[in-house]
C-alpha cells in the first residue's frame, strides 16, 4: 500500500525533508480492554512508559539491499495492550502503533490500518517482521515470559525465538538483539538506546 511505502522511506530517510509532507499524526485515544482481555484480566498488568531511540539494520538477503532505519519511539502500555510512537530523528511523529488482545494497527497522516497482529504489521509496513512485542520484555532485561528461552555463558546475554539479546549494558541504558541470517531468513540487528 502507498502509506506503508511511504512508512518505510520515511524511516529509511530519516530527514525532515523526507517528512516535511505529513501532518502531524493525530493521538487517538487507546481502545477500551477487548472481552477477551477483560476475562484474563490482563488490563490490570504492570503499566510501562519507555522513550529512546532504536536504530534497525536489515543485512542484505538474497535480492534484497541492506537497509538501516534508525526512529526514536515512546511506549507506553504493557504488553498486551499498549500504544507506540515513532518519531523520526528530530523529533516529527510519524507513526504510532497500538495493539491488545486481538488485533494491531497503525496510524499515519494517510489514516489507521488494521493487522491481525504486530508480527503481520512490522512486516507490512517495516520489511520484516519484528519481535515487538518481545521488545518490551527484553527492554526490562528479561525474556519474554510467553516464549521459551535459553541462557548463555556469557552472563546478561540470552536468546529466545531465534534472537540473541544482549543485556550487558542496560544499566547504560542500552540493549542488542540480534538475529543469525539464513537461506530462510535475513539477518537483524537492533540496537535500543533508553532515556530515562
Amino acid at each position: 500500500m502507498a502509506w506503508s511505502r511511504q512508512l518505510s522511506l520515511l524511516a529509511l530517510a530519516g530527514t525532515l525533508s523526507a517528512c516535511s509532507h505529513m501532518a502531524a499524526v493525530p493521538h487517538p485515544p487507546a481502545p477500551p480492554p477487548s472481552e477477551h482481555a477483560a476475562a484474563s484480566g490482563t488490563e490490570t498488568a504492570n503499566h510501562l512508559s519507555l522513550q529512546g531511540q532504536l536504530s534497525i539494520k536489515l543485512h542484505a538477503w538474497q535480492t534484497l539491499p541492506a537497509k538501516g532505519l534508525s526512529l526514536g519511539f515512546f511506549f507506553s502500555g504493557h504488553t498486551d495492550q499498549g500504544l507506540l510512537d515513532l518519531m523520526t530523528p528530530l523529533g516529527t511523529l510519524m507513526a504510532q502503533v497500538g495493539w491488545q488482545a486481538d488485533e494491531a494497527w497503525v496510524v499515519t497522516s494517510q489514516g489507521r490500518q488494521t493487522y491481525q497482529d504486530l508480527d503481520e504489521l512490522s512486516r507490512q509496513t517495516l520489511g520484516e517482521a519484528l519481535p515487538l512485542r518481545s521488545l518490551v520484555h527484553w527492554m526490562q532485561g528479561v525474556p519474554d515470559p510467553s516464549q521459551v528461552s535459553t541462557t548463555t555463558n556469557e552472563g546478561g546475554v540470552f536468546e529466545q525465538a531465534g534472537w540473541r539479546i544482549d543485556t550487558r549494558e542496560l544499566d547504560a541504558q542500552r540493549l542488542q538483539a540480534s538475529r543469525l541470517g539464513t537461506e530462510q531468513q535475513r539477518a537483524i540487528h537492533i540496537k535500543v538506546y533508553l532515556d530515562r
